[in-house]
């Protein structure tokens, strides 16, 4: 083994300070916070959160919940501190938070006590393709129209996001890139250069039909 990616890094990672001992040529995907010596291929998630709270915010929306991932992963932290400080500057009220392991089923189930809360949210951002699909059937399931009842984003947009009706805002950002901007900077490491962080473009928000006004 010549070289590892190190993914889905945790706030304090105990991977992290396992490679630098080894000395073993690595890359950590995600945030530099959390990579320590490490060479970070990172790209900024809470810029993502914040333009797409504006977005959310300027179509009137007052209520957003987030349905995310495990709250012990770095980017997820990021991503839910960058909602909060989005929607404080929006002046909305605080948003809801809700940790999932990413799977569709969870991504239904927090979908579903979400709706059918007495306060439900007018806007819904998703962590994942698969948890927004699933969200989508829970608000059809419930008979809310999306996007009338309800505005759904997805993160990371992939061909799922658009095949469903109506097909689903998303997060987008040139994952193929990504991936060889980390393949570059570890073939460079295998080969004993000095390599710094590696910043990719973040995911731009693309509007589709499943985001629009709140209810009135």
């Amino acid at each position: 083994m010549d070289g590892v990616f190190l993914v889905d890094l945790h706030t304090d990672d105990p991977r992290v300070p396992a490679m630098d001992a080894l000395g073993l040529p690595a890359v950590a995907i995600g945030p530099p916070h959390s990579s320590g010596t490490l060479t970070a291929v990172w790209s900024h998630d809470g810029a993502s959160v914040v333009e797409t709270v504006r977005y959310l915010a300027a179509l009137g929306h007052r209520r957003v919940a987030r349905v995310a991932g495990p709250a012990d992963f770095a980017h997820t932290a990021v991503r839910d501190a960058a909602l909060r400080t989005a929607c404080a500057e929006a002046g909305l009220p605080g948003p809801e938070i809700v940790h999932t392991d990413y799977t569709g089923d969870e991504g239904a189930r927090a979908t579903r006590r979400l709706l059918i809360a007495a306060d439900r949210p007018t806007a819904m951002i998703f962590d994942n393709d698969i948890m927004a699909v699933a969200g989508l059937s829970v608000a059809q399931e419930l008979g809310l129209d999306v996007p009338s009842a309800l505005s759904i984003v997805a993160w990371d947009e992939s061909p799922l996001t658009q095949v469903v009706r109506p097909p689903l805002s998303a997060m987008a950002r040139d994952i193929p890139a990504y991936g060889a901007g980390a393949a570059r900077a570890l073939l460079s490491l295998v080969a004993g250069e000095e390599v710094a962080d590696v910043e990719g473009e973040y995911a731009r928000f693309v509007p589709r039909g499943s985001t629009s006004a709140p209810p009135a």
